[in-house]
């Protein structure tokens, strides 16, 4: 039996989608979702309206989507949680799918024209964050948070990025992302973890290998 598809909100089409509009909130706050149903001509008109001001925070604890990420990847470096994926990775238990454009040599390539997601940059897989959770369960919980209320919002470009067929992606797609992002409280840890993280390293490695 044929399933009748939603009619646009706007237009009345049947050619309508099911679109998210995600708004993230400050830690620990999740993000709010809005749905609506749109043909794809109103959602590219929805697309090009300017996003009121009360959308757009411009205060020092909002930063845009290339600044989240570059932040991310300074505290993921600063941790040394990098350099476990790199090599976590080299013994081919590494979360990025092969299939991904942006993978490189050592997991994901900053350098690649596609860039990377929040999605992305928000991910840490269980061992890891279970290993930081012994270090400083607070900092654990901001990761948490990060990874569950930040990186979704950019999940269809990742599925994208990553070649998922499209048969296989999300039903929901992004009307638009957002135009910033809240700050992660997690500067004042990267020093403790940059010490806890080396004697755990083999022991996350060696969970890796068995997952």
């Amino acid at each position: 039996m044929e399933t009748t598809r939603p009619l646009c909100q706007r237009c009345a089409s049947r050619a309508a989608n099911q679109c998210q509009t995600s708004t993230p909130g400050q830690y620990p706050t999740p993000f709010d979702i809005t749905t609506e149903w749109l043909c794809p001509a109103c959602a590219r008109s929805s697309r090009r309206l300017p996003i009121p001001p009360a959308q757009r925070p411009v205060d020092s604890e909002w930063v845009d989507r290339a600044e989240l990420i570059d932040q991310l990847d300074q505290f993921f470096a600063a941790a040394g949680i990098d350099e476990i994926c790199a090599r976590c990775h080299h013994q081919g238990t590494g979360c990025c799918p092969p299939s991904c454009r942006v993978m490189g040599a050592r997991g994901c390539n900053p350098e690649n024209r596609y860039g990377k997601t929040v999605f992305c940059a928000a991910f840490l897989c269980s061992a890891l964050l279970n290993a930081i959770r012994e270090i400083d369960p607070e900092c654990a919980r901001v990761l948490r948070w990060v990874r569950e209320q930040l990186g979704p919002i950019e999940f269809h470009l990742y599925e994208m990025i990553t070649r998922v067929p499209a048969a296989h992606r999300e039903p929901e797609r992004p009307l638009r992302l957002p135009p910033a992002y809240p700050v992660p409280p997690l500067a004042e840890y990267a020093a403790k973890l940059s010490q806890g993280l080396p004697p755990l390293v083999e022991e996350i490695l060696e969970i890796r290998r068995r997952q």
